[in-house]
């Protein structure tokens, strides 16, 4: 059985405060240590060397934003749009994302640590060379999501939908995918050295390896 990833949850204060969008907007560094965000919108923008620490934003839509070198630790974010948003590059540190819209989410070559995707729509996401480090992926649409030449250690993928999901140069070796379903998936058989599988998806497997199944 694979091992469960060892996850450090976001460290939030107890006495967090309401803060707006203009709190980061206006400051001169674009940074936001602290608070509480309800229902911000800041779409089809640019935001350079955004930093955000300790926040908890809810209802927020940051949907086909352009984020510059992003780093965001100690976060919590609920019911948010960051669909098409671009966090290439970007460093994830401690955060929870639930019930999040982030199709077609650019996080490619980013840096997450300690992460959890529950419930979240994470269709045609882009995360090609990331660097994925005790990373929780729990009841998430990850149909077309590109995980092309991902370095993953202490990856989960629970109860996920993986169809069309691109694994290619990417090693699957101490995860299980047995309770993932898929209609068609791009694995190639070395990157499924070591992965734990169901018996119905080893099936498949075989199959793809050119291997005729006797019943």
């Amino acid at each position: 059985m694979a091992a469960k990833a060892k996850i450090i949850a976001p460290q939030l204060p107890g006495d967090l405060s309401e803060v707006d969008l203009d709190d980061l907007l206006n400051d001169e560094d674009h940074e936001l240590v602290g608070g509480i965000m309800n229902g911000a919108h800041y779409e089809y923008r640019v935001l350079e060397k955004c930093i955000m620490a300790k926040v908890q934003l809810r209802g927020c839509s940051f949907a086909h934003t352009a984020f510059d070198r992003m780093d965001l630790t100690d976060a919590v974010l609920e019911n948010c749009d960051l669909s098409n948003a671009v966090l290439e590059k970007g460093i994830i540190h401690r955060v929870h994302f639930k019930n999040c819209k982030l199709t077609g989410v650019n996080l490619s070559k980013a840096n997450l640590g300690s992460v959890t995707f529950e419930n979240c729509v994470m269709n045609l996401c882009d995360l090609v060379e990331a660097a994925v480090k005790q990373v929780r992926f729990t009841g998430c649409s990850l149909q077309h999501a590109n995980f092309y030449g991902c370095k993953f250690k202490d990856v989960e993928l629970n109860e996920c939908d993986l169809n069309e999901a691109d694994f290619n140069d990417t090693s699957l070796k101490g995860m299980d995918i047995s309770t993932c379903t898929y209609d068609r998936i791009d694995i190639p058989a070395q990157a499924l050295a070591g992965c734990t599988v169901s018996p119905e998806q080893a099936i498949g497997f075989v199959k793809l390896l050119g291997l005729k199944v006797k019943e």
